[in-house]
């Protein structure tokens, strides 16, 4: 089983029910529109970007096929970076203006990954930073 956290990167929705934030945030800066928040911004997120997700998932397709040891077959696999922030600071990142909305009901407050197991049966570490693709996408 695998669980991704908040991925991003390439071939993102940017808009409908399941669009990410930063997608939504991506779409807006393009647009010039302000950054909507919902409720204060506090909520933490970890985000995972896609490259790593797909890292991930040929590594488990090898240890499905007994490239490694799967002594541990029917784990759960949590697949994020192990590090979040609040949506306050990941606008901040992408700059501009922003405007705070109503929050949604049942939001959860805060994700956060570990990656313990993935890393120690799979040798998998997530590489790629949340800034340094928002730094792209704000430089163009």
């Amino acid at each position: 089983i695998c669980r991704f956290y908040n991925v991003y990167g390439d071939y993102m929705i940017y808009e409908g029910d399941y669009a990410t934030v930063i997608a939504i945030f991506e779409k807006q800066l393009r647009e010039g529109k302000p950054l909507t928040i919902t409720g204060d911004g506090e909520q933490r997120r970890d985000f995972t970007h896609v490259d790593d997700i797909v890292d991930a998932l040929i590594k488990i397709k090898r240890a499905m096929w007994g490239e490694v040891d799967m002594r541990y077959a029917g784990e759960i696999f949590e697949l994020g970076r192990g590090e979040n922030f609040s949506i306050n600071e990941v606008a901040d990142m992408f700059g501009g203006e922003k405007k705070y909305i109503d929050a949604r009901p049942g939001e959860y407050p805060t994700t956060l990954c570990d990656t313990s197991e993935a890393e120690k049966v799979l040798d998998w570490k997530p590489i790629k930073n949340l800034k340094d693709y928002i730094i792209e996408v704000v430089n163009g």
